[in-house]
């Protein structure tokens, strides 16, 4: 695996949307916080298809997140950007590295503010992150979604990731429960 020092902030992509707005994908930096849990807790009210829920987040917390993001993009253990559009924060994208024999491994999950989805920017962010884990050197990527977010299980098999297969009941949501679904994509 190659571990790049990373600076805050750094820019890795811009496009435009596909309404027309322009996005910009790049590294977190100290400033983003506020952003990030008025992010955080935007998803957390919202109560959509991702792990956080229940009580809102801190500042504190968020704090303590945003330091163990940056010290492991520091130490090569993770790939984390952050989307802006049209200059405000829209939500962000992580591959998390695995360790010992799975150093070769990511897990990449990302997350989009309600008003965002639908424009394109979560298959960019998607095909970015990918870039970048093959960058870092990683030969498989694997990813996770609720069964009913058929949005994500439709762009993630577009983009090329294979169904492994699916946890019944794996994820307690609102009411009851659903299966968590398994992807996982090969980098050559």
């Amino acid at each position: 695996m190659t571990i790049r020092t990373m600076e805050q902030g750094k820019i890795i992509k811009t496009f435009t949307s596909k309404t027309g707005k322009s996005v910009v994908l790049r590294y977190p930096k100290w400033d983003d916080l506020q952003d990030m849990l008025d992010f955080a807790n935007g998803l957390i009210r919202e109560d959509t298809f991702v792990e956080l829920h229940g009580k809102e987040q801190t500042l504190e917390e968020e704090k303590k997140h945003l330091e163990k993001i940056l010290e492991n993009i520091e130490k090569g253990k993770q790939v984390h950007l952050e989307v802006f559009v049209e200059g405000k924060y829209a939500g962000n994208g992580t591959v998390r590295i695995a360790s010992n024999r799975r150093q070769h491994v990511g897990e990449i999950g990302i997350a989009l503010a309600k008003e965002f989805r639908g424009d394109g920017i979560g298959k960019e962010l998607m095909n970015t992150l990918i870039d970048e884990a093959k960058k870092a050197g990683l030969k498989l990527l694997t990813i996770s979604c609720f069964e009913n977010n058929t949005q994500a299980c439709y762009l993630y098999q577009k983009l090329g990731f294979k169904k492994a297969g699916t946890y019944p009941n794996a994820i307690k949501w609102k009411d009851g429960y659903v299966g968590e679904v398994h992807f996982y994509l090969p980098l050559n």
